[in-house]
Protein backbone atom coordinates (compact mmCIF):
# COMPACT_ATOMS: atom_id res chain seq x y z
CA UNK A 1 0.00 0.00 0.00
CA UNK A 2 1.61 3.28 -0.89
CA UNK A 3 1.36 6.33 1.13
CA UNK A 4 -1.36 7.63 -1.07
CA UNK A 5 -3.42 5.24 -0.39
CA UNK A 6 -2.60 5.30 3.31
CA UNK A 7 -3.53 9.05 2.99
CA UNK A 8 -6.81 8.54 1.13
CA UNK A 9 -7.84 5.73 3.72
CA UNK A 10 -7.04 7.87 6.50
CA UNK A 11 -9.14 10.98 5.05
CA UNK A 12 -12.14 8.70 4.16
CA UNK A 13 -11.75 7.40 7.56
CA UNK A 14 -12.33 11.22 8.94
CA UNK A 15 -14.97 11.99 6.39
CA UNK A 16 -17.12 8.93 8.52
CA UNK A 17 -16.01 9.91 11.71
CA UNK A 18 -17.33 13.56 11.10
CA UNK A 19 -20.46 12.09 9.32
CA UNK A 20 -21.02 9.73 12.62
CA UNK A 21 -20.36 12.74 15.03
CA UNK A 22 -22.83 15.16 13.13
CA UNK A 23 -25.71 11.99 13.39
CA UNK A 24 -24.75 12.02 17.36
CA UNK A 25 -25.33 15.08 17.79
CA UNK A 26 -28.71 15.55 15.91
CA UNK A 27 -29.90 12.56 17.96
CA UNK A 28 -28.96 14.71 20.77
CA UNK A 29 -30.93 17.58 19.68
CA UNK A 30 -33.85 15.44 18.51
CA UNK A 31 -33.91 13.76 21.69
CA UNK A 32 -33.79 17.02 23.95
CA UNK A 33 -36.79 18.51 21.12
CA UNK A 34 -39.03 15.68 21.74
CA UNK A 35 -38.58 16.16 25.64
CA UNK A 36 -39.11 19.63 26.01
CA UNK A 37 -42.24 18.86 23.89
CA UNK A 38 -43.83 15.87 24.86
CA UNK A 39 -47.36 17.36 25.01
CA UNK A 40 -47.13 18.41 21.14
CA UNK A 41 -48.52 15.26 19.21
CA UNK A 42 -46.05 13.29 16.41
CA UNK A 43 -46.56 10.65 14.22
CA UNK A 44 -42.95 9.74 13.50
CA UNK A 45 -39.38 11.38 13.43
CA UNK A 46 -36.61 10.54 11.35
CA UNK A 47 -32.68 11.96 11.48
CA UNK A 48 -31.58 12.88 7.97
CA UNK A 49 -27.83 12.95 6.75
CA UNK A 50 -26.37 16.62 6.90
CA UNK A 51 -28.09 17.42 10.66
CA UNK A 52 -31.80 17.55 9.89
CA UNK A 53 -34.61 16.02 11.92
CA UNK A 54 -37.85 15.62 10.32
CA UNK A 55 -41.33 14.89 12.79
CA UNK A 56 -44.56 13.99 11.29
CA UNK A 57 -47.05 15.56 13.05
CA UNK A 58 -50.45 14.01 12.67
CA UNK A 59 -52.66 16.93 11.46
CA UNK A 60 -52.37 20.37 10.06
CA UNK A 61 -53.25 21.64 12.89
CA UNK A 62 -50.94 20.00 15.26
CA UNK A 63 -48.03 21.18 12.59
CA UNK A 64 -49.36 24.93 13.58
CA UNK A 65 -49.04 23.91 17.49
CA UNK A 66 -45.74 23.24 16.81
CA UNK A 67 -44.84 26.31 15.02
CA UNK A 68 -46.06 28.53 17.93
CA UNK A 69 -43.61 26.28 20.23
CA UNK A 70 -40.55 26.55 18.37
CA UNK A 71 -41.64 30.33 17.51
CA UNK A 72 -41.57 29.53 13.88
CA UNK A 73 -43.50 30.42 10.51
CA UNK A 74 -45.59 27.91 9.24
CA UNK A 75 -45.79 27.07 5.48
CA UNK A 76 -49.00 25.61 3.13
CA UNK A 77 -49.16 25.16 0.12
CA UNK A 78 -51.14 22.49 -2.58
CA UNK A 79 -49.40 20.25 -5.44
CA UNK A 80 -50.90 18.08 -7.74
CA UNK A 81 -48.03 15.18 -8.51
CA UNK A 82 -50.63 13.37 -10.94
CA UNK A 83 -52.48 11.69 -9.01
CA UNK A 84 -54.52 14.00 -6.67
CA UNK A 85 -53.73 16.81 -5.15
CA UNK A 86 -52.06 17.18 -1.87
CA UNK A 87 -52.11 19.97 0.99
CA UNK A 88 -48.76 20.42 2.31
CA UNK A 89 -48.27 22.06 5.90
CA UNK A 90 -44.73 22.25 7.43
CA UNK A 91 -42.00 24.33 9.88
CA UNK A 92 -38.78 25.01 9.35
CA UNK A 93 -36.68 25.98 11.82
CA UNK A 94 -32.95 25.64 13.40
CA UNK A 95 -32.07 24.50 16.60
CA UNK A 96 -28.90 24.28 18.08
CA UNK A 97 -27.50 24.48 14.46
CA UNK A 98 -29.79 21.50 13.24
CA UNK A 99 -32.37 21.98 10.87
CA UNK A 100 -36.22 20.74 12.28
CA UNK A 101 -38.48 20.20 9.69
CA UNK A 102 -42.28 19.59 11.25
CA UNK A 103 -44.88 18.52 8.95
CA UNK A 104 -48.12 17.39 7.77
CA UNK A 105 -49.50 16.18 4.79
CA UNK A 106 -52.92 15.19 3.75
CA UNK A 107 -54.80 14.41 -0.05
CA UNK A 108 -57.78 16.80 -0.75
CA UNK A 109 -61.53 15.01 -0.91
CA UNK A 110 -62.86 15.08 -4.12
CA UNK A 111 -64.79 18.23 -3.18
CA UNK A 112 -61.72 20.09 -2.10
CA UNK A 113 -59.71 18.99 -4.98
CA UNK A 114 -62.65 19.99 -7.61
CA UNK A 115 -62.30 23.52 -5.71
CA UNK A 116 -58.53 23.49 -5.98
CA UNK A 117 -58.56 22.59 -9.53
CA UNK A 118 -60.96 25.45 -10.34
CA UNK A 119 -59.36 28.08 -8.82
CA UNK A 120 -55.85 27.28 -9.36
CA UNK A 121 -53.71 29.79 -10.28
CA UNK A 122 -56.15 32.93 -9.14
CA UNK A 123 -56.12 34.50 -5.62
Amino acid sequence: MSATDTATDQSLLEMIAADEQSLLRTGAVARELLARHSDLPLHGARLKYGGEIHLKAPTAEDVRAWAARLDADVTEGTDDPGYGPFRHTGVVTVIDGVQVHVWHCRILSEAEAAAWRENRGRS
